[in-house]
């Protein structure tokens, strides 16, 4: 197991999160917010992993995607295509 972030892993997770978003409905006022507040997580983490911090770039994503999870899982939002996440 590796202990260390590395810029890959970040970026892979963005490559998987920003078509997600693209594709993503909300289904009440609610769901604006929470995509609305994704989205501003993935901002941040662009600008963490833009001044090489990793472990700040990292936790946004996640914050990012668990988010999104919960809100799908809440029926606050839907996606194009469940796969997504």
């Amino acid at each position: 197991m590796n202990d260390k972030i590395e810029t890959e892993d970040i970026t892979k997770w963005l490559s998987r999160i920003e078509p997600a978003l693209e594709n993503i409905s909300p289904l009440s006022e609610k769901g604006e917010g929470v995509i609305e507040n994704a989205r501003a997580y993935v901002s941040d983490c662009k600008h963490f992993l833009e001044k090489e911090n990793l472990v700040l770039a990292f936790e946004c994503m996640v914050h990012a995607w668990a988010i999104l999870e919960t809100a799908r899982e809440l029926g606050a939002v839907e996606f194009e295509d469940n796969k997504t996440l």
